[in-house]
Order: C-alpha cells, then sequence, then structure tokens
C-alpha cells in the first residue's frame, strides 16, 4: 500500500474525497455551492474547474468511469453551450 495518501488506483485522496462528493450531489442541487465551499473551501467554480481536471486523468476514469463520463459529457455542453 502507497504512503503518499494515493490509492492503489494511482488517484490522490483528495481527489478521490472531489469524485466522491460530486457523485452524491451530482447535478444542480439546493445548496451545492455551500456545501462545496464547507467541504472544501472553494467557490462553486473552481470546484468544478478541479472537478473536470480530475476528470481528464486516467486514475479518475479507472477509479469511476461512469461518474468521469458523466462530468465530461457536462463539461462539452457547458462548452457548447457558449461558444453559441
Amino acid at each position: 500500500m502507497s504512503t503518499d495518501n494515493t490509492s492503489a488506483e494511482g488517484l490522490p485522496a483528495q481527489d478521490r474525497e472531489i469524485l466522491e462528493f460530486e457523485r452524491r450531489l451530482w447535478g444542480p442541487t439546493p445548496n451545492k455551492e455551500s456545501a462545496v465551499r464547507e467541504a472544501f473551501g472553494l467557490s462553486l467554480a473552481r470546484y468544478y474547474q478541479r472537478v473536470y481536471a480530475i476528470c481528464r486523468t486516467e486514475q479518475a476514469l479507472e477509479y469511476d468511469a461512469v461518474l468521469v463520463r458523466q462530468c465530461q459529457e457536462a463539461a462539452q455542453l457547458r462548452g457548447a453551450a457558449r461558444s453559441t
């Protein structure tokens, strides 16, 4: 077992926490912004930047492929909406 707080899949503990949090509160959830601030000390925009950055890693895909693909699709939809 690794001693640097990294899982067997190679995903750091804090990244796993963020993915688990997003799994529990997927989509538009009431009070998500305050929950994100309380749990991670991040604004909602910074949180989503972090989620999307994590989801671009192979380790995240191995950890939870379904959630990662949902996040990637959501990011693509948001990007397409901004460009129109």
